[in-house]
């Protein structure tokens, strides 16, 4: 009863015809249902937003809930032209010619509204793009972004940086206001393409490094559970900080990547009581990978939809599999965990890419629910 009541204090909302305490009880009852925060915020961008401003980005997030509808049997009459493009990280996107008029939309937007927002919510898109203007300055939620799993988002943050932001991954921006230094906390993995600002440095805070930086392009993979944490620098400069040890600091270069190996950070301050070969770093620097006929970096490969690996383990492919699809790997044959694997998914089924696999390496499968069982 109360998400019916939220669709309907929302179009009410966009419509104009909301009250001060239909506002404030509809403020309430997303705090209490703040899942659907992001899905309703991301309307409210593209309600407010002027379609001369940033055309492309309102076109190609059009083209996305258009999609979304012909999926669900929701296709809108009267289709308009396409054309298709590529943004400067060379994903395809569809820019088409649109016309809006408020004056005219007012009662008819806030239904799509409701239309777009189940879509949003029910199938967990790719490339949202939330605002906080969703509740007063008083009542904004904290100044923070999560992405679940099998889902990926592009955000604006409030200096005018962008950040892609992977699956299962949370990234808290409290720290980034109009003065002073930039600074967000990530867990997970992110690509940030940060706004230059010598005055004002921007710094990321992981679980075991820091990263700084004045105006670049970068990607940071940080989950707790994966093996590394790693930083690839597409453009710009970026000095990184491994924590346990301030004084090592790091300085990468275009087309290179930091590897922080945590097991053996982990050896080296007690936290792993495994036996390691301690002399074998724990830092590394390396250049990044291409598979060949991609002129993108398997490490940034993500923000386009693409789930890229090189010589990866099979064990650790399916962690990242795992967050891709939302499921997860389990090994009945623990030889097959160390299998190595090559490939690239671009738009593929979870049955579709363990199809793929079984192509050069021997192994079955059975997926019960969100379980994939490997033998």
């Amino acid at each position: 009863m109360s998400r019916d009541k939220i669709w309907h204090l929302f179009a009410r909302k966009l419509a104009g015809e909301a009250s001060k305490e239909e506002l404030h009880e509809l403020d309430l009852l997303l705090k209490e249902d703040s899942s659907l925060y992001y899905e309703l915020s991301s309307i409210i961008q593209l309600w407010e937003e002027e379609p001369e401003s940033d055309n492309d980005y309102l076109e190609a997030t059009y083209l996305l809930h258009y999609e979304k509808m012909k999926k669900l049997g929701l296709e809108p009459q009267n289709e308009e032209q396409v054309q298709e493009s590529e943004d400067d990280f060379g994903r395809p996107f569809t820019i088409f010619t649109r016309y809006r008029n408020k004056i005219f939309a007012g009662s008819v937007f806030a239904a799509l509204a409701i239309i777009i927002a189940v879509v949003l919510f029910n199938n967990n898109p790719k490339n949202e793009k939330p605002s906080l203007a969703l509740f007063s300055d008083e009542q904004k939620p904290k100044s923070e972004i999560v992405t679940k799993k099998g889902s990926n988002g592009e955000f604006k943050l409030p200096d005018g940086s962008t950040v892609w932001l992977n699956a299962g991954s949370k990234l808290n921006y409290e720290k980034i206001n109009e003065t002073g230094i930039r600074e967000v906390y990530l867990t997970g993995e992110a690509f940030f393409d940060v706004v230059k600002n010598p005055q004002r440095p921007f710094i990321i805070h992981t679980n075991n490094i820091d990263i700084k930086v004045l105006g670049t392009a970068f990607n940071v993979k940080a989950y707790p559970e994966d093996k590394t944490v790693e930083t690839s620098l597409i453009r710009g400069s970026v000095e990184v900080t491994v924590k346990n040890n301030p004084g090592e600091k790091y300085l990468l270069k275009p087309n290179q990547k930091l590897v922080l190996f945590n097991e053996y950070l982990n050896a080296r301050s007690g936290k792993d009581q495994r036996i390691l070969p301690m002399n074998l770093p724990a830092v590394a620097i390396r250049k990044l990978s291409y598979i060949n006929g991609d002129t993108s970096a398997i490490e940034t490969s993500w923000i386009r939809n693409k789930l890229s690996f090189e010589d990866e383990t099979f064990a650790d492919l399916s962690i990242r599999m795992g967050r891709w699809y939302d499921v997860t790997f389990e090994f009945k044959n623990q030889k097959l965990e160390e299998e190595r694997l090559n490939g690239s998914f671009d738009g593929e089924t979870l049955t579709q890419a363990l199809e793929a696999l079984k192509i050069t390496t021997k192994f079955n499968y059975k997926i019960d629910g969100k379980t994939v069982l490997i033998f």
